[in-house]
């Protein structure tokens, strides 16, 4: 990488990094929407040692045109999700094979330093039309481990969606987060690469996160106990809203608790100025959560591939 420029991450990156991961993004037929302080968000909490575990790169004019971080997985996990790119115009020179080599290296080094004994991957991502990616991960012996659906709404009209009995829909309340906590984990423990997170390590990353938007959540309460909720968060994409979170208690699943909560916040959504919502999900999820999006308004966008290798 002689005619760059190669640091580590440093806090004002930040909105650089995110622009250059929705060009990406972009490259693999979706539309991004990442903003500075997911970036931020997973630097300050999952990234053990910006200084050694982080790299951009910088050319001639002082442009962010790769970066490459290696975050840790929550306590007890297993999975290492690596973060970075290539920007297009700047592929062809040897960046990505020089930094997702890199990126191994580092994984390796953490892993022996953190959990000897268990059996780690690393996982990557892109747009299934990034082809320059994909075939780069297989040449670094990734192989295709799960398909991941870009969803897509739009907030006007509004969807109509019943709500079951006994249940109401309330705006989010920061008094609820540990609960909320508690059901997020307990709907999605069974489910294919979801790692646990204590209290103190998923907060910071959703409800702690400056990216949150508390005023276009929503639960859905039965009685004092929350049955569903819809987590959103801003996005980059003008007009557009990120549903990060949707989840529903073990007891009130298959009674239309996500359809009526998304019909709600699609609703407030449009109210507030957005013309479409976006979110993604696991395309073999067992809850069937792609067909209760397409319920109300949710179309297919592009697909994701996650590409898994030992470390």
């Amino acid at each position: 990488m002689t005619d760059f420029d190669v640091r580590a991450y440093r806090g004002d990156d930040a909105a650089a990094v995110a622009e250059l991961i929705n060009v990406l993004s972009e490259v693999g037929g979706g539309h991004g929407g990442h903003v500075a302080a997911e970036i931020d968000d997973v630097v300050n909490n999952e990234v053990r040692d910006p200084a050694v575990d982080t790299r951009v790169v910088t050319d001639g004019d002082g442009r962010i045109v790769a970066v490459a971080m290696v975050p840790l997985p929550p306590e007890g996990g297993d999975r290492l999700e690596l973060i970075g790119g290539v920007h297009p115009d700047r592929r062809g020179e040897g960046l990505g094979r020089e930094l997702l080599a890199w990126q191994l290296d580092r994984a390796a080094a953490r892993h022996a330093e953190v959990a000897p004994d268990a059996s780690w991957q690393g996982q990557v991502i892109a747009g299934d039309a990034d082809t320059s990616a994909t075939r780069l991960f297989e040449r670094f012996g990734f192989a295709v481990a799960r398909y991941f659906l870009d969803m897509v709404a739009p907030t006007t009209p509004a969807p109509v969606a019943s709500l079951a009995d006994g249940l109401r829909i309330a705006p989010y309340e920061r008094a609820r987060e540990r609960d909320l906590h508690a059901v997020h984990t307990a709907a999605f423990r069974e489910l294919w690469g979801y790692q646990e997170r204590t209290f103190e390590s998923w907060a910071p990353l959703t409800v702690h996160s400056e990216s949150f938007l508390p005023e276009l959540s929503r639960l859905a309460l039965a009685g004092d106990a929350i049955a569903g909720y819809v987590l959103s968060y801003a996005s980059d994409v003008p007009g557009r809203l990120y549903i990060g979170h949707v989840g529903t208690a073990g007891d009130w699943r298959r009674k239309g608790v996500a359809s009526a909560v998304l019909a709600e916040v699609l609703d407030e959504a449009g109210r507030a100025g957005y013309t479409h919502a976006s979110l993604d999900t696991d395309a073999e999820n067992p809850t069937g959560a792609a067909g209760i999006y397409a319920k109300v308004g949710f179309v297919v966008e592009q697909r994701v591939v996650a590409y898994r290798r030992a470390v």
